[in-house]
């Protein structure tokens, strides 16, 4: 019996230049969702304002927020994302592609020079994959090529939390059982946003990080 094989849609990512003097190395994750991609896409809006994957470690114990916050300021390139991360370019219910926050901070610019990710969502009706993409582009010397084994696997651990909450949510949405609330902006604005972001960003008022006025700053 012939097994069908698994058709990866094209990314956005890829069609970025190569960063020279650099190895690109690529991480490849993907959950089947029975939700449409709106409600999909709802929840990826989200990620500006939440991890979804071990709130323990990213979110400083606060619960990553399990209804749709309608007074979000609508997507726009550059705001901050995903803690570390800027909104590079999106589309409306289909994919939405970051960059790293820059200049990235030391001890990881000895091994890394640039960082990508991308949510994509692919098919049609409730039978929908969520796929996510990470590109980066690391040194060509040992260290580096170490620290890219150990990012592999804590990109395992965490994305595979995210992708399986917002599958959860996503359904629960399809269904009718997901509230929508407007909230108070300023509750959601840490002072820091947990192990990713001090890591990662360490930035209090990095470019496009939502305030506690709901908007992003400039």
């Amino acid at each position: 019996m012939k097994v069908k094989s698994l058709a990866i849609p094209a990314f956005f990512v890829d069609s970025l230049p190569d960063i020279s003097n650099t190895e690109c190395r690529e991480l490849l994750r993907r959950i089947e969702i029975g939700a449409n991609a709106s409600d999909i896409f709802v929840w990826l809006e989200q990620l500006r304002i939440a991890p979804y994957s071990y709130d323990f470690i990213d979110n400083r114990g606060r619960k990553s927020p399990d209804y749709i916050i309608e007074n979000l300021p609508p997507l726009k390139v550059n705001t901050h994302y995903l803690l570390a991360f800027h909104l590079f370019e999106f589309e409306k219910n289909s994919f939405i592609a970051c960059r790293f926050c820059e200049p990235i901070n030391p001890p990881l610019n000895q091994y890394m020079k640039g960082l990508f990710i991308e949510y994509r969502i692919a098919g049609q009706g409730t039978r929908t994959k969520l796929w996510c993409k990470v590109k980066g582009y690391f040194n060509t010397d040992i260290s580096s090529k170490g620290f890219f084994v150990i990012f592999s696997v804590m990109n395992k651990i965490m994305m595979t939390r995210q992708l399986q909450n917002i599958k959860k949510l996503s359904e629960r949405l399809t269904m009718g059982k997901v509230e929508t609330r407007r909230v108070d902006l300023k509750s959601l604005v840490p002072k820091s946003e947990g192990i990713h972001w001090w890591v990662f960003c360490r930035r209090h008022n990095c470019k496009g990080l939502i305030t506690s006025n709901g908007l992003p700053v400039k």
